[in-house]
């Protein structure tokens, strides 16, 4: 752990190490600003604690808490502490709890437990939308904030960028095709995005591929999904070739069931994506608003129609990002610890 007074806040930075998904990314750039403040300090587990997942899990549960009794303990993924006196929990959704048949009965065992012991102790909460905080709030109804992902830099549009070659990515032409990018799981909806885009005529599917990015994880259920043919299933990318496949897409599509936020819709709109084809649930009604082609994630016509759309349509969305901005987060989670030294 780094110098800090007695009695400061501490950044649970056990997440280290991980591959990066969304939570990562919301703790990575959070704790990056908020160790800049002098009252903050991280620790990460060492030594043997750091060998496996099962002891950092360990160490999560047993020595971060004696560790850090004195403190508060800021916790930004699902590897928290079930005791803590002060704990500050981010939470990212409830699907857990919600929507055990996404995930394997493993994890559910485990998990649902832990969320639901964490939220009946945590001192306050963070969501990372409006939406999930309505969800927190039918459970929880102590101190919560709103402080909501943003586009990392490296997705931003910056010319100096465009030398990056599609080509030596792919061999997809820029602007001719759907990009549908998401961990691979029942919750992205992806086997009615295969069937949907499977109705499309076959001239427009050859024109218009598919790709599908995003890595599986053994916590979700898995899917067998029969894409048509046309479909480039490309797995985890790295963020330069995610920004570069955001920017040359055609659309990009994002049929989930359900988001706690949604952070490639607006890693698409930094990077340049000119369309968009949304589920019509409220946290993408919350970011988008109406600059989207939305659609019905369980009805396969609707999503169909929704792409066909998106190659009919020239005018670019305007989603108002300002609204998600990674020092305006931090500053909430900040000033959120602060209260509760």
């Amino acid at each position: 752990m780094s110098s800090k007074p007695a009695g400061g806040v501490v950044v649970n930075q056990s997440y280290a190490g991980q591959r990066v998904t969304g939570q990562q990314r919301y703790a990575a750039e959070v704790s990056r600003r908020l160790l800049a403040h002098p009252s903050f300090a991280g620790t990460v587990p060492e030594g043997p604690w750091a060998t496996s997942t099962l002891r950092t899990w360990a160490w999560v549960q047993l020595a971060l808490p004696v560790q850090t009794r004195s403190d508060v303990l800021l916790s930004m993924t699902s590897r928290a502490p079930v005791m803590h006196r002060r704990q500050v929990l981010v939470v990212h959704d409830l699907f857990v709890l919600t929507n055990p048949e996404w995930f394997s009965p493993s994890y559910h065992r485990t998990h649902a437990p832990l969320l639901r012991a964490q939220l009946r102790l945590a001192t306050a909460v963070v969501a990372v939308s409006e939406a999930t905080a309505d969800d927190v709030s039918t459970i929880y109804s102590r101190s919560l904030v709103v402080a909501p992902n943003a586009p990392s830099s490296v997705f931003t549009i910056d010319e100096s960028k465009t030398e990056l070659s599609l080509s030596a990515l792919t061999d997809l032409a820029p602007g001719s095709y759907f990009l549908a990018v998401g961990s691979q799981e029942p919750r992205k909806n992806l086997a009615r995005l295969a069937e949907a885009y499977g109705l499309l005529d076959p001239e427009i599917r050859r024109a218009h591929p598919l790709v599908v990015v995003g890595a599986s994880n053994p916590i979700y259920q898995e899917e067998q999904i029969p894409w048509p043919v046309e479909t480039r299933v490309m797995g985890y990318v790295s963020d330069d070739e995610l920004r570069e496949l955001y920017a040359a897409a055609a659309a990009v599509v994002l049929v989930s069931l359900a988001e706690g936020f949604g952070l490639p819709l607006v890693e698409a709109a930094a990077s340049g994506t000119g369309q968009l084809v949304l589920s019509d649930i409220p946290v993408f009604r919350w970011i988008a608003g109406d600059e989207a082609h939305f659609v019905d994630p369980l009805d396969v016509t609707s999503i169909c129609d929704g792409l066909r759309q998106a190659l009919q349509t020239s005018r670019p969305h305007d989603i108002d990002l300002a609204r998600f901005d990674w020092d305006a987060s931090a500053l909430a989670v900040r000033d959120l610890c602060l209260e509760h030294l």
